[in-house]
């Protein structure tokens, strides 16, 4: 068992341009200043969706995928290889579109080529000044028009996205492929956002935000005498798919915030950061770092893996850990419970890496639950799981053995992805890092 006063330490750099997935935060106070008034087109024309059908997260044969591949993917940090792998990995009939800057074009053709990838990969190339990040899932949700003759694909945009340049992707993609972008009024993040067969989750804390925005902006109309709660969600059913059952997935618990706060370690005295990534109603900013979807039981119920830091902690033979917050995920767990899911808990540890030339700790989730997964009955039942028994964090070979063996006794092939650690310190792993295009 490794103690505590053991330093963890990444053996590759982070690159100084990386924020963390859960940067910046919705500020409407700053959004303030940022209005903007639409000239309406005199002409009755209907734009974007006319039959929304929301990409499933799990169900289908994975046949397109976005993946971003910045500057800083290349093989000086600790991600080249990490991507060489996934293309390798993933099914030979994917097609992947991969948003890159041109400094590393190269290195992201010699990559797709070592996958034996290249010949199905269409890269689109960004500006060099333009500062997008690796997390692909989020500036939006993938949706495609059922009105059109082969379901014309959208990214959907929230209200506003301000992480570095992300918010102008679905601009950079659209502008270069097939696939179209559309902006919602709604506020929504694609890692909050996770679709089953005939369901959606959305975390809680963003129905919240649109409640903020609708209230500062005025950008929605709501009808007088209108439960705005209700009106809320039926404008996230019609945008994304009204014919899926909408579930909002949070807890009424207290959530801790985040907090840095003194430690010794072997006599030094070192700043540890708890609560990384925390929100209002999740113990996690975004749901599909802690659930996973993993289709129905003989008996025709959903299942779910709700991860456990209780569980990880067993695994590991070590007494809990207090802001690990392991009573809201067995809040949560316990509400989907309820609301007829099967809940199955896998282990989801807390971790840790340091960083000796500051002398600063930051704890996180090691997530097996952000995983790939592909469930349909001509191709297969199979999940791509990242692994983190890698290193100073050996002792977590234990925990990706058990996530594996969960997966394995729920009928998936599963694929063992590489060291997905350099991500998860972030906020995301590797659910994170593409989007569904098409299924």
């Amino acid at each position: 068992m490794i103690q505590d006063n053991q330093l963890r330490q990444n053996i590759l750099p982070f690159p100084a341009s990386l924020k963390r997935r859960n940067r910046p935060q919705l500020d409407v106070k700053k959004l303030d200043a940022e209005k903007t008034s639409v000239e309406l087109n005199t002409r009755a024309i209907k734009p974007g969706l006319r039959e929304p059908k929301i990409v499933s997260s799990a169900h289908g044969q994975i046949k397109h995928i976005l993946l971003c591949y910045p500057t800083y993917a290349d093989g000086e940090y600790s991600y080249k290889q990490v991507y060489e792998d996934l293309f390798a990995k993933l099914p030979k009939t994917t097609r992947l579109t991969i948003l890159t800057h041109p400094s590393v074009t190269d290195d992201l053709k010699e990559a797709l080529t070592e996958a034996r990838a290249y010949h199905r990969a269409t890269i689109v190339e960004a500006p060099d000044f333009l500062n997008f990040l690796v997390w692909a899932e989020d500036p939006y949700v993938a949706v495609k028009d059922a009105s059109t003759l082969n379901g014309t694909t959208y990214l959907v945009e929230p209200f506003t996205f301000t992480r570095t340049g992300d918010a102008l992707i679905a601009e950079l993609v659209a502008d270069a492929t097939r696939i179209q972008s559309i902006q919602s009024p709604l506020y929504f993040q694609g890692g909050n956002v996770l679709i089953g067969d005939d369901f959606i989750f959305i975390g809680a804390d963003y129905p919240e935000n649109t409640k903020n925005v609708i209230e500062r902006y005025g950008n929605i109309i709501v009808p007088e005498n209108v439960d705005i709660n209700e009106f809320v969600k039926n404008l996230y059913s019609q945008t994304f798919d009204p014919h899926r059952q909408l579930f909002y997935v949070g807890t009424e618990l207290p959530v801790p915030q985040y907090e840095t706060r003194s430690i010794t370690i072997n006599g030094e005295e070192w700043t540890e950061e708890i609560y990384l990534g925390t929100g209002t109603k999740q113990p996690i900013f975004h749901i599909d770092m802690f659930i996973s979807l993993a289709g129905r039981n003989s008996n025709g119920k959903y299942r779910l893996l709700v991860g456990s830091p209780t569980e990880a902690d067993k695994i590991l033979g070590r007494s809990p850990i207090v802001h690990a917050m392991a009573e809201i995920f067995d809040d949560i767990a316990s509400k989907l419970q309820s609301m007829g899911f099967e809940v199955i808990r896998n282990p989801l540890p807390l971790t840790y890496v340091d960083a000796p030339d500051t002398k600063y700790r930051t704890w996180y989730f090691a997530t097996a639950n952000n995983c790939l997964v592909q469930i349909d009955k001509h191709y297969g039942n199979h999940v791509w799981l990242p692994t983190y028994g890698h290193g100073d964090w050996e002792d977590l070979v234990a925990i990706d053995a058990q996530n594996k063996s969960i997966w394995e006794s729920l009928g998936f092939v599963v694929h063992e992805l590489a060291d997905f650690h350099p991500f998860a310190q972030n906020l995301g792993s590797v659910h994170c890092i593409k989007k569904y295009l098409d299924r």
